[in-house]
């Protein structure tokens, strides 16, 4: 059973709190040991879990965190720029983290991950899909020959049609990126909108089709 720190104690922190505690679980009904021994989160707001009934403590913030022995990381972060700060940090300190992948999702035996990925229940991830490292899926479907670089993001019922999703691309839920288009580093597609087109870096879109406005 490998030990496990969750960086991060709001919402996505969460997530994988519960994600790895299904996992968990289901491995014990079918009469094997569980896989992770889940010691608690690290978080500079020591007052995050407030108010929730979860039983793991805060161990300590990020910015003072140093490895303890041999465990290994779950990162419970969405926002892009987010994510790369606090990996950066982490890692440059020795810390390992692991893949978190929900056993409700539907995911290809082929695609190709790097450190860090959390893919949620729901998610669906077919053929030939390329993720880099630190990549959220939740609850999204991320189609064939797809492809999503390091730290980008997807959010409930996303849909990425053979697309490619540059450096920290933020995604909001119910957007749908059209076949072939592409969307620069660090750029946002809000809620609800609709890519036909490239999107440029840096920048946000919104609409059917999406347009710049930020």
């Amino acid at each position: 059973m490998q030990d496990i720190v969750i960086v991060c104690a709001g919402n996505y922190g969460r997530e994988v709190y519960w994600c790895l505690q299904s996992n968990n679980e289901e491995m014990i009904q079918r009469g094997k040991e569980p896989a992770y021994n889940i010691i608690g989160f690290i978080d500079d707001n020591i007052h995050a879990l407030d108010g929730y009934s979860l039983k793991i403590p805060i161990l300590g913030k990020i910015s003072e965190w140093k490895p303890i022995a041999h465990e290994k990381y779950a990162l419970g972060v969405g926002t892009p720029k987010t994510k790369k700060r606090v990996t950066d940090i982490l890692k440059a300190r020795g810390c390992s983290f692991i893949n978190v992948i929900s056993s409700l999702a539907l995911i290809s035996p082929d695609i190709q991950i790097g450190e860090g990925c959390l893919i949620t229940m729901g998610s669906i991830v077919s053929s030939g899909v390329t993720c880099g490292d630190f990549v959220n899926i939740n609850g999204s479907m991320i189609c064939g020959g797809s492809t999503i670089e390091s730290y980008s993001t997807t959010t409930g019922y996303s849909v990425v049609e053979a697309a490619v999703l540059h450096q920290g691309v933020f995604i909001g839920s119910k957007a749908v990126i059209t076949q072939e288009c592409e969307i620069g580093n660090w750029s946002q597609v809000a809620a609800g909108s609709v890519v036909v087109d490239n999107v440029r870096p840096n920048v946000t879109v919104f609409g059917m089709p999406a347009q710049e406005i930020g």
